[in-house]
């Protein structure tokens, strides 16, 4: 297993364990049980070589007393969240993937979350019913997508306390994080997916009493960010064939 240490993201186990429970207060009310169960078991199996852990879905699974399918669904979570990183593995000798790598990620600050070049204009928001390739947009037209979220939120909610701002930002910084290592998706469309999903989130709270609109917010950006990754395979699957 001396291959792993490529992969450390702490130096010790007291960092990993501090990185761990960070993330799981700063996500009290985003994660599940079972999700929380993934994390401590990832976690437990990766104090050899602090952060990072080799193991299959269906070990998990069993570990925990889930399907493999909820497993599987609960790991694109956090590494939507930017807890997790999950990592294929190739087997060296017989070839083929193996067992993911996972790796606890280290808890990114508000401030750091926050600090991103400033550019130019806005573009409209789509509906959140349309397909989510009509939300591709031209990548010059980016803006800071913070000052996106404040202005937002300013204009729906009025003047609110920044420790929400920083919270709705920060789910979509770790849901969108992930998203943006691939070559399928660009900042500009998973921007406005996220600045969509925002609206939506916050329009709800005008038809029913919703307690913690970060968690809220987490479910709506979670299932559209499915759909682009549903339609981004699809996409890439017609091309292979056409």
């Amino acid at each position: 297993m001396q291959y792993l240490t490529e992969y450390q993201t702490f130096q010790s186990k007291n960092e990993l364990n501090d990185a761990v429970n960070e993330h799981l207060t700063r996500h009290k009310y985003d994660l599940t049980d079972t999700d929380r169960d993934i994390l401590q078991m990832i976690s437990r199996y990766a104090v050899k070589y602090p952060g990072v852990a080799h193991l299959k879905a269906d070990t998990i699974a069993q570990t925990i007393d889930k399907s493999k399918r909820t497993v599987q669904r609960s790991i694109r979570k956090l590494e939507r969240l930017g807890i997790i990183e999950r990592l294929p593995f190739i087997r060296k000798i017989s070839g083929g993937y193996g067992a993911n790598v996972y790796r606890v990620m280290s808890p990114v600050s508000p401030r750091e979350q926050a600090a991103e070049p400033c550019q130019s204009t806005d573009k409209p928001a789509k509906i959140a019913n349309e397909p989510i390739t009509s939300f591709k947009q031209n990548n010059n037209n980016l803006v800071n997508t913070y000052a996106k979220f404040s202005q937002l939120i300013a204009a729906t909610l009025g003047n609110v306390d920044k420790r929400l701002i920083y919270r709705l930002y920060g789910v979509y910084k770790g849901q969108s994080t992930p998203l943006l290592r691939t070559e399928y998706n660009d900042k500009a469309t998973v921007e406005a997916i996220g600045l969509q999903a925002l609206k939506t989130a916050i329009f709800a709270t005008k038809r029913k009493k919703i307690r913690n609109l970060a968690g809220y917010y987490n479910g709506v950006l979670d299932r559209m960010f499915d759909r682009l990754y549903h339609e981004s395979i699809y996409s890439v699957f017609d091309a292979a064939i056409g």
